[in-house]
């Protein structure tokens, strides 16, 4: 499972990153054999940075959050956002230039299955890459968030506007920039998870689990 851990800073939240960042190796140790760290961002006017875990054993996110991130100085709060039937895209190597984006979208519950798929079967034009698309329940209606790259905020606005906010099911979209991402796993490790082809990607959550363990 993948998780999404908010961790929100009421004064600095680029102290906080900071301390995530020197502390990530303790962080990971913590983790030990039973995920990994794969990345963290942060959202452009949020008091927070997002820490993305992959993990074997849900049950095992409630001490590391509670005797790791909870006592990182600067920590005021904690969100956990978990990813179910997650989709990654390739990605290309050199992504210089490109602002990430995350959407949230609020749907009409009983069309939340149609507007997964819809979201699946969409192919974005050029300038707009894919990153991630899964269920996330995260507050009432809002239940689906997918991510992409660009190099152009007109292209990606106007793709919303004219794609996407017009697929059956969807009341209402939410774009928020992100301001910065640090990965904590190589290009190459990453594509290990995910296709090479132009195709979209079949989620094999056993075969994350094995390579984390090797």
């Amino acid at each position: 499972m993948i998780c999404i851990i908010r961790i929100q800073s009421l004064e600095k939240p680029e102290l906080l990153w900071d301390e995530i960042i020197a502390h990530k190796d303790m962080l990971q140790k913590a983790i030990s054999n039973k995920g990994k760290l794969l990345y963290i961002s942060k959202r452009r006017k949020y008091n927070e940075v997002s820490l993305f875990v992959h993990v074997t054993d849900p049950n095992f996110l409630g001490d590391f959050v509670a005797l790791h991130l909870a006592k990182i100085p600067g920590v005021s709060g904690i969100w956990l956002i978990n990813m179910m039937k997650p989709v990654f895209f390739p990605l290309p190597k050199d992504t210089a230039g490109m602002t990430r984006y995350t959407v949230t979208v609020k749907t009409y519950s009983p069309r939340l299955s149609e507007v997964y798929g819809g979201l699946l079967a969409l192919r974005p034009p050029e300038g707009i890459i894919l990153t991630y698309l899964a269920y996330t329940c995260h507050l009432f209606g809002d239940c689906i968030q997918f991510s992409l790259l660009t190099k152009d905020a007109n292209v990606l606005e106007k793709y919303i506007n004219e794609h996407i906010n017009h697929i059956p099911g969807i009341l209402r979209t939410t774009v928020c920039e992100i301001e910065k991402t640090s990965p904590f796993i190589s290009w190459d490790e990453w594509q290990e998870y995910i296709t090479r082809s132009s195709t979209l990607v079949e989620y094999d959550a056993q075969h994350m689990i094995d390579q984390f363990r090797k």
